[in-house]
């Protein structure tokens, strides 16, 4: 009986197929792999390594590769012939008396005055906690006080307490570069 197939038969199957195409893939990558390392590499043998041209010095020792970058040492200036040029060399008598007064001048300016920063009042914990992770990340450590105002609970973040002016100014002036309007307020 005749085939009523108009096709001939194929002969192989799939299998036969996938396993040829990876044997001439194969056979492809190891060609690639083969011409890759025996061709020649730019750039390698016209450069010295660094290493190759340090030797160690006397001591056996590498030297500083940063050594350029300390500069010059400095030296302190000769002494000059005219004894008035010289600074009068202090007792420690005399530098604990010295020592003594300005503790007394601080303690005089110190009337024990101490004040803190407010950098703001919120409605909501949640604005208050906000404003203190804010002034957390310019490296100030805030607190949030819950305070009884009208019938209603106000959140302050206050930075501090403070002796001296000082510190308050320092700190006032970051904030006011980073957009925090703060208020000094004097504590009883």
């Amino acid at each position: 009986m005749p085939s009523t197939h108009a096709f001939p038969r194929q002969r192989g199957t799939t299998l036969i197929g996938f396993v040829a195409g990876v044997v001439v893939g194969l056979a492809l990558a190891a060609a690639v792999a083969v011409y890759l390392t025996n061709a020649p590499i730019p750039f390698v043998n016209k450069v010295q390594r660094a290493t190759e041209n340090v030797k160690p010095g006397a001591d056996g020792k590498l030297p500083d590769p940063n050594q350029p970058l300390y500069g010059a040492p400095s030296t302190p200036p000769p002494p000059t012939a005219a004894q008035g040029d010289l600074p009068k060399m202090q007792t420690p008598a005399e530098t604990q008396a010295a020592a003594e007064q300005a503790a007394r001048e601080a303690a005089a300016a110190d009337d024990g005055t101490r004040y803190v920063l407010q950098a703001g009042a919120f409605k909501t914990p949640e604005d208050a906690d906000g404003m203190r992770a804010r002034l957390a990340l310019l490296g100030l450590d805030a607190r949030v006080f819950p305070v009884e105002q009208s019938g209603t609970t106000l959140y302050r973040v206050r930075l501090g307490p403070y002796g001296q002016i000082d510190d308050i100014n320092r700190i006032r002036k970051t904030l006011a570069s980073n957009n925090i309007d703060a208020q000094v307020i004097r504590l009883k």
